[in-house]
C-alpha cells in the first residue's frame, strides 16, 4: 500500500465521517471502555490536540522565514512597490465583499426576529448574567496565553517584516546568505509538515469526535436561522472566490482546481486554525498552480495572520442578529458604523479564537448600545459549529486574493490545464557541451529544439524550470513536477538516475574531447505520460530528426540508431 493512500480525499472524508460517528455516539462508547463521558472526550480528543499543537508550532518557524526571505526579495525587488499596492488594494475589497455579504443576509436573512417567547426569555440579560464572571474570568485568559504564547502571533509577524525590511537594506552578499537561510529554514518545515499530513485521516477523526461530542442540540433552536445564514453566506463567498481562483490559475477544468484546493480547504474545517492550513495553502499556489513562489510565501502568511475575513464576515450577521432579537431599529448612519467596525473588529482578533475573538464584537456592538454580555454565552455554545466556516472563510478568502496579488510563474506563463503541459526541468550539470546554452538567462540550444519537437508532437506546451536559478529546496520539488528533465545528461556525469526516474532512450550522441558519449532524459517512473515521451523520442530518433536543426547549430553531433 502507496503512504499517499494516507492523504487520499477518500480517506480524508472516510476519517471524517469515522469521527462524526464517534461523537455522536459517546455516551454508549464512553460505557463500552468503562469511562465516564468526560473522560471518552477527553481521551478521544488528545491525539487530535497533539496533532494540531504540532501543526501551530510549525507554523511559527513557517510564517517568521517566509516573511522574511520573500520581504527580503520583495524589498530588492523594484517592481516590489506594484506589489505592495496591489495587496493594500485586494486586501480592502475582499474586506467590504465580506462585510457586505454578512450585512445583506442580516437585513434579508433576519435571523433574530420572530424567534418565540421562550426563546425571548432565554435572552433575559438577568438569566444570561449568570456565570457570566466564570465564563470570562482567568481560566480563558490563562488559556488564551497558553495557546497563543506570552505576547500572541501578531509580534512574531512584526518581527518577521522588519527582518525582511532589515534584509532588503543589506549589501548584497549578507542579504543573500540570509535569504538563503530562510529560505532553507521555511522548505524544511514544508517538508516537515508535509510529512505530518499521512497522519491527516488519524487527527481528524480525533478532532472531529471530540467536537462533535461537545455540541448540544437543544440551545440551538434560537440560533437555526442563524446558522443556516453563516453557511449559506459561506457557499456564497466559496463560490465567488472559486470564481476568482479559478480565472486566474489558468486550469481549464474547474473540478480539476478544485482537487488541487482539496486538502487545504478540508484543513481549514478540521483543524479551524487557519495558520496550521498554510504550508498546504502554500503548496497548493506555489507547487501545483505555478504562482511566483516569492508573491505567495510574502502574501498569503501575511493575509491569514491579518486577513481575517471570516470575522469580519460572522461578525456582520451576528450584529443584525443581536439587533433584531432587541427590537432595535437601525438608521442609515448605522449601517455604516457596522460596515466600518466589522472590519476593524474582525481585524482586531488576529491571532485569538473563541471567546476573545468573540469579545471584539463589542468594538462594533457599544456604539449600538447593544449588550455584548446578554448575547456572549449563546454565541459561545455555537462556537463549535460556527467556527469551522470562520476558519474556512479566512484561509480561502486569503487564497482568493493571493491568487489576484500573485504573479504567474515568469517561465511558466499563464498556467494552461497540467494535462496541455510538457513541464520540463533543466538540471545543472557541470562540464556541458556545447550543446545547452542560455542567453540572457534563457535555456537554448539542440537540446531545447529537440524538447520543442516533443511538445508539439505530443501537443503540449512545453513549460521551462531552470535549475540555475533556483535554491536546493526548489529544485528538489521541481523535480517531482517535472514531466522530464533535460541538461545534456549522460552516464558519466549521471550514473544512477534520482529516485523516482529512469533514463530515456539515448536522443543522441556527442563528441567530448573525441570520445563519444550517449546522451539522455531523465522520465518519472511509473507515469504513462513518461511512456508516451519515451516513445516520441524514439520516434525522433529513427527519423534522424536532428539533422534538421544540426545546420542552425553547427554542432559536433552524430545519429546513432
Amino acid at each position: 500500500m502507496k503512504r499517499t493512500i494516507l492523504k487520499h480525499p477518500i480517506t480524508i472524508s472516510v476519517g471524517a465521517v469515522i469521527g462524526i460517528l464517534i461523537g455522536l455516539n459517546t455516551k454508549p462508547l464512553s460505557a463500552l471502555f468503562g469511562m465516564n463521558s468526560e473522560q471518552f472526550i477527553r481521551a478521544v480528543s488528545l491525539p487530535g490536540d497533539l496533532f494540531l499543537l504540532f501543526l501551530q508550532m510549525a507554523v511559527i518557524p513557517i510564517i517568521i522565514s517566509a516573511i522574511a526571505f520573500s520581504l527580503g526579495k520583495l524589498m530588492r525587488d523594484k517592481s516590489s512597490p506594484g506589489l505592495i499596492r496591489r495587496m493594500i488594494l485586494v486586501f480592502i475589497v475582499c474586506m467590504a465583499i465580506c462585510a457586505g455579504t454578512g450585512m445583506i443576509l442580516g437585513i434579508i436573512g433576519q435571523p433574530g426576529s420572530n424567534l418565540g417567547n421562550s426563546t425571548d426569555a432565554f435572552f433575559r440579560y438577568d438569566h444570561m448574567n449568570e456565570g457570566l464572571e466564570v465564563t470570562l474570568g482567568s481560566y480563558e485568559a490563562v488559556d488564551t496565553a497558553r495557546r497563543l504564547g506570552f505576547s500572541g502571533i501578531i509580534p512574531i509577524v512584526l518581527f518577521s517584516v522588519i527582518m525582511g525590511v532589515a534584509i532588503g537594506f543589506l549589501q548584497e552578499e549578507s542579504a543573500l546568505l540570509l535569504i538563503n537561510f530562510f529560505s532553507s529554514v521555511f522548505y524544511a518545515f514544508q517538508k516537515l509538515v508535509n510529512w505530518s499530513l499521512y497522519l491527516l485521516p488519524f487527527g481528524i477523526i480525533s478532532l472531529l469526535a471530540g467536537q462533535i461530542a461537545l455540541v448540544g442540540i437543544q440551545i440551538f433552536a434560537a440560533t437555526t436561522k442563524f446558522i443556516v445564514l453563516c453557511g449559506i453566506g459561506t457557499v456564497i463567498i466559496f463560490i465567488i472566490c472559486t470564481f476568482i481562483i479559478w480565472l486566474r490559475s489558468g486550469i481549464f477544468n474547474p473540478f480539476k482546481m478544485i482537487s488541487v484546493l482539496f486538502e487545504p480547504i478540508l484543513l481549514s474545517f478540521a483543524t479551524q486554525t487557519p495558520t496550521a492550513v498554510l504550508p498546504s495553502a502554500i503548496n497548493s499556489l506555489d507547487n501545483k498552480m505555478k504562482f511566483n513562489s516569492r508573491d505567495v510565501n510574502l502574501t498569503l502568511p501575511l493575509g491569514i495572520t491579518l486577513g481575517r475575513f471570516g470575522n469580519i464576515f460572522y461578525f456582520a450577521i451576528a450584529v443584525f442578529f443581536t439587533a433584531q432579537i432587541y427590537g432595535v431599529t437601525l438608521m442609515p448612519i448605522h449601517y455604516l458604523i457596522i460596515f466600518v467596525g466589522v472590519i476593524i473588529a474582525g481585524t482586531a482578533a488576529t491571532g485569538v479564537s473563541g471567546i476573545v475573538t468573540l469579545s471584539m464584537l463589542s468594538i462594533v456592538l457599544k456604539p449600538l448600545n447593544l449588550p455584548l454580555e446578554a448575547v456572549l454565552v449563546i454565541f459561545i455554545a455555537i462556537d463549535p459549529i460556527i467556527n469551522p466556516f470562520r476558519s474556512f472563510l479566512i484561509v480561502y478568502v486569503n487564497m482568493a486574493a493571493t491568487t489576484l496579488i500573485a504573479r504567474q510563474d515568469e517561465n511558466a506563463g499563464r498556467v494552461v490545464a497540467e494535462e496541455k503541459q510538457l513541464v520540463v526541468f533543466i538540471q545543472e550539470i557541470q562540464n556541458k557541451p556545447p550543446l545547452l546554452n542560455r542567453v540572457n538567462g534563457i535555456p537554448c540550444g539542440v537540446e531545447m529544439s529537440f524538447i520543442r519537437e516533443i511538445g508539439k508532437r505530443w501537443n503540449r506546451q512545453v513549460v521551462y524550470k531552470d535549475g540555475a536559478t533556483m535554491n536546493p529546496h526548489e529544485r528538489e520539488w521541481m523535480r517531482e513536477r517535472a514531466d522530464i528533465i533535460a541538461g545534456i545528461i549522460n552516464k558519466d556525469d549521471v550514473p544512477v538516475p534520482p529516485a523516482g526516474y529512469y533514463f530515456s532512450n539515448s536522443w543522441a550522441s556527442v563528441n567530448i574531447n573525441g570520445a563519444k558519449k550517449q546522451l539522455y532524459f531523465l522520465l518519472p517512473e511509473g507515469k504513462k505520460d513518461a511512456k508516451d515521451i519515451d516513445i516520441i523520442i524514439q520516434g525522433l530518433v529513427d527519423e534522424n530528426y536532428i539533422k534538421f536543426i544540426l545546420a542552425a547549430t553547427k554542432g559536433q553531433i552524430s545519429q546513432e540508431s
